[in-house]
């Protein structure tokens, strides 16, 4: 059995005029002690699926469907059942540690916090675990930096410290948001490097979320495509870089670097609004295989072949298409 089942996730916005969907009919399995990558563009959905996942989406979005966590809706748990869960058996990494710390309490207290809310143990005890924690992580003289602030760190550094807090309580999923964003190319290696050892340790599953297809490549197991809200493609990671099916998942690979000398493609246009999504598919005004059938009725999410799902009318056309 998965230790995370997701179906039929819809995502609502709330307005004066009515709720828009935002997230549509999210259906997808993390196994125990796995890597899923959730990929796509800034406006695919990829974070407010983990918030929902997570039970902190904000006051105006609300969720509806199923999204089962070791045979439990967490969408029908109590707000004190879901406080329970959080922290200790599915924790977040946010994607800027900056806006996530508390910028008036030292680090050290606030990863001892998130000990004693879940683990039965006293100041001392959780002050041990703490050093141990920030030792674990890598965190240089851990004993003088658990007294300092957050804005005392480096962006690197308070990723860290969001990683520990994030393991404190040895979780069974552990959502990683986009954890590389805004740091040099040499710290992303670093923390991603340190990830993939704290999820072997810990035995976790990891839902690693990021626009980064190179990020997917190296660290995921399996791997969704999200475009508008919806699922467009769905494959383990080494059945979606060599037979890519869907156009969309086309693109983002020819926008990875190939190479000296060879230009990048870029996708044309951006992520619609979800108040203003086109007719049909709803990559069909970005796409470059699209035909008249597309732009008049959304196709279904459909399998190609064993674990492998994709949304587009065309796939079949583009199987033994190269990524150029």
């Amino acid at each position: 059995m998965s230790l995370l089942q997701v179906r039929d996730l819809n995502i609502f916005f709330r307005t004066q005029s009515g709720s828009i969907n935002i997230v549509n009919n999210l259906n997808f399995d993390i196994e125990e002690a796995t890597v899923f990558g959730l990929a796509g563009e800034s406006g695919s959905g990829k974070s407010l699926t983990a918030l929902a996942i997570m039970g902190i989406l904000p006051p105006n979005i609300y969720a509806e469907g199923t999204v089962n966590f070791k045979g439990t809706n967490l969408l029908t748990l109590s707000p004190e059942a879901i406080r329970d869960l959080r922290g200790r058996e599915i924790s977040m990494i946010f994607q800027e540690p900056m806006t996530s710390l508390n910028p008036v309490l030292k680090v050290g207290h606030q990863i001892r916090e998130v000990i004693t809310t879940h683990l039965k143990v006293t100041k001392k005890e959780a002050d041990k675990i703490t050093l141990g924690l920030m030792r674990a992580v890598k965190i240089p003289a851990p004993e003088i930096r658990m007294k300092e602030y957050p804005h005392q760190m480096s962006g690197g550094m308070r990723q860290r410290i969001m990683m520990a807090m994030a393991i404190a309580c040895s979780p069974s999923l552990l959502i990683a948001d986009e954890p590389t964003t805004a740091l040099d190319v040499t710290i992303q290696a670093q923390l991603l490097e340190l990830l993939r050892d704290l999820r072997q340790q810990k035995n976790m599953a990891v839902l690693l979320i990021t626009h980064d297809l190179g990020v997917i490549a190296e660290n995921a197991e399996k791997v969704a495509i999200m475009y508008a809200g919806r699922l467009v493609e769905l494959a383990d990671v080494h059945t979606l870089f060599e037979e890519p099916r869907h156009p969309y998942t086309i693109g983002l690979l020819r926008c990875l670097p190939r190479g000296k000398g060879t230009p990048l493609k870029p996708i044309p246009g951006t992520v619609p609004k979800p108040n203003h999504l086109p007719p049909g598919c709803k990559f069909s005004d970005r796409c470059g295989f699209a035909i008249p059938e597309c732009k008049t009725k959304e196709p279904a999410l459909r399998k190609i072949k064993d674990g492998h799902l994709a949304r587009c009318i065309r796939a079949e056309e583009i199987e033994q298409y190269k990524v150029a």
